[in-house]
This record gives structure tokens, sequence and C-alpha cells, in this order.
């Protein structure tokens, strides 16, 4: 269970951050979501955390507690748009196949 201190801090992160993604640098399905940020030119846009680059390990630890008890599940990449929990890569790859990402990222306005 996370501390509330850093419950707050991880609550604090998505509030200030429009679009936060919780993501590691050797994921695949982190990369897979890069792509998708570069190919709708957004990745500006988007506030990356990447867990296995802090440079003290056990504050990333008690971080990704913190998400993973606000988000529900411990997942990497996990997506947060306009202050609440959007999905994972999974989420995207469904949505894209349905052909309604743009429309959604539209909706939560990464895009115009």
């Amino acid at each position: 269970m996370a501390t509330e201190e850093y419950l707050s801090r991880a609550k604090d992160l998505i509030s200030k951050h429009q679009f936060l993604m919780l993501s590691k640098s050797w994921c695949p399905d982190c990369h897979y979501v890069y792509k998708v940020w570069d190919e709708y030119n957004v990745a500006s846009k988007v506030h990356i955390i990447e867990l296995d680059k802090f440079e003290d390990q056990n504050d990333a630890v008690k971080l990704e507690e913190a998400f993973t008890e606000i988000s529900g599940r411990k997942w990497v990449p996990t997506l947060f748009f306009n202050g609440k929990k959007f999905g994972t890569e999974q989420d995207l790859k469904e949505l894209k196949q349905k052909g309604t990402l743009t429309e959604v990222f539209k909706n939560e306005k990464l895009i115009d």
C-alpha cells in the first residue's frame, strides 16, 4: 500500500500535467505509445515519467506503488489524460484498430 506522501505526489503529477504517461525506457509497450505520440506529433504535450531512470530506485518503486493504487493496476505504460486514468497501450491499440483514436484524441484535447 502506498504512503500518503507518495499518493499525494502521484495525484499532484496527474493534476499538474494534462497528459501524463507512466513508463519504463526498456518497455516495448511504452515504445509503441512513443510511436503513437510521434505519429500524432504530440510527444511534446505528454509528460513522461520513466521510472527506471530515477536515480533513487526506492523512490521510483514507492511512486509506482502510488500510481498502481490510483489506477488499480500495476502496468506501464499507464496514461492519464485531463486528471483521470485514460488507459494503457492496449486501449490505444483498440481505438486505432476501430479507427476512433483520432476522434478520442480530439475529444481529450490532445489534438485539434
